[in-house]
């Protein structure tokens, strides 16, 4: 009897309920309790945030050189997109690679520092825009493995290529001085240097600076070469960077 009375009880509640806000069951009703549950949210700020639709983006210079900055340091897993580098050398191009992410996105990316390995990590947590760059060519994971290249829309154009390979470079490309002595005489001359285990990035880099008119050459499996004075002063003249430590030692060198 007790037990009859409660469900009684409960049956009757629920259909004063029904009667006072409408069937829950409805499309209509679980949007106003939605738009109810996001009021309520609001009024004592729990931090709860609503997710936007993020748009693909259109196919620009901009978007062409965050894929190669993301061919180089970045990975991509299936709810986070990230790029690692070095928390001392390259943090103006962190900085830079932050902001780029959001001019191309409208999100707030992360700049996350590693004190243990003297990294710093440009962190972006969004499905949307994981999936949107693998719609725009990248790999999710493993880059070697899933034979990364340069994606075809960028093959499609030389300002888009110019910029992935300027992305690409400044993340995994270095300038030095090639020292050497020739009949006891020391010289001491600029070189560039980009390497890369994962094949098809190298034959895409190279072909590039290729079809600029420039000479690289490759003597081992996973290293391109650029030696030539004049062609890595015209490198950096139509090619360009955005990582402040390369225009500093070229700017050094033309300089002395």
């Amino acid at each position: 009897l007790e037990i009859s009375y409660t469900k009684s009880m409960s049956r009757a509640g629920g259909l004063a309920r029904i009667r006072l806000h409408g069937n829950p069951g409805t499309p209509e009703s679980r949007r106003l309790g939605g738009l109810n549950s996001l009021n309520t949210h609001k009024k004592t700020s729990s931090g709860f945030k609503l997710l936007r639709a993020i748009s693909t983006p259109p196919n620009s210079i901009a978007l062409a050189e965050l894929l190669g900055i993301l061919a180089g340091d970045g990975h991509i897993d299936t709810y986070q997109v990230s790029i690692t580098t070095h928390a001392v050398t390259d943090l103006e191009h962190a900085q830079y690679s932050k902001a780029l992410f959001e001019k191309v996105f409208p999100i707030r990316a992360s700049l996350i520092f590693r004190k243990d390995c003297n990294a710093c990590v440009v962190c972006v947590s969004s499905k949307s825009i994981s999936d949107i760059l693998v719609k725009k060519g990248m790999k999710r994971g493993h880059k070697i493995k899933n034979s990364l290249c340069m994606p075809k829309w960028v093959q499609a154009k030389i300002q888009y290529r110019k910029a992935f390979v300027r992305g690409l470079f400044d993340t995994d490309g270095s300038v030095y001085l090639d020292t050497h002595r020739i009949n006891g005489k020391l010289y001491k001359n600029i070189a560039m240097l980009f390497t890369n285990r994962c094949l098809p990035l190298l034959a895409d880099f190279k072909a590039t600076t290729e079809e600029l008119g420039l000479h690289p050459t490759q003597k081992t499996d996973f290293a391109v070469f650029l030696r030539r004075k004049e062609e890595i002063r015209r490198y950096f003249s139509i090619v360009g960077s955005s990582n402040p430590k390369h225009l500093r030692k070229v700017e050094a060198y033309f300089r002395s």
